[in-house]
């Protein structure tokens, strides 16, 4: 086989809606193996009072919504072929270590995916958890993390 990509926009409905259609006929019958939830964003981070709703709405958007409308879009793919779901939580999704939406957004993919795993079992759907540390990503971007929190303060 080959890979094959489409754009997704994991915070726009109309955008999912059309890449699950996209992923249906590309494996038909046969169902999806496989799912991965990594798209992520963690800025803004900072203390809770330097923050407004939307900083929160954003970071939600992405990190848990995202995640979420996209399974339950492919869901029926998923169950088709008995095949698993693997979202991208982190270590902040079990201790909160900063204000912002990040630790939230982690939190609740950590809850999903728990309730998830009991409601596919019976289907024969896998579901797991990565919970990355702090490893060098943009996400960790110390200059872009100091940015940010420079910008709140200002």
């Amino acid at each position: 086989g080959h890979l094959r990509t489409t754009l997704l926009d994991v915070t726009c409905s109309d955008s999912i809606r059309r890449a699950a259609e996209w992923v249906h006929r590309e494996v038909g019958d046969k169902g999806l193996f496989g799912l991965v939830n990594n798209a992520g964003v963690a800025n803004p981070i900072g203390p809770t009072e330097w923050m407004d709703i939307e900083d929160f709405r954003r970071v939600m958007a992405v990190n848990a919504f995202g995640a979420i409308e996209v399974t339950l879009q492919l869901l029926p793919l998923l169950k088709r072929a008995r095949g698993r779901v693997v979202n991208t939580s982190s270590v902040l999704g079990r201790v909160s270590a900063n204000g912002g939406g990040y630790c939230m957004s982690k939190f609740c993919i950590e809850a999903f995916s728990d309730s998830l795993r009991r409601d596919m079992r019976h289907f024969g759907v896998k579901v797991s958890i990565v919970e990355p540390g702090f490893f060098k990503t943009n996400v960790t971007d110390l200059d872009s993390l100091e940015a940010s929190l420079r910008q709140r303060w200002e």
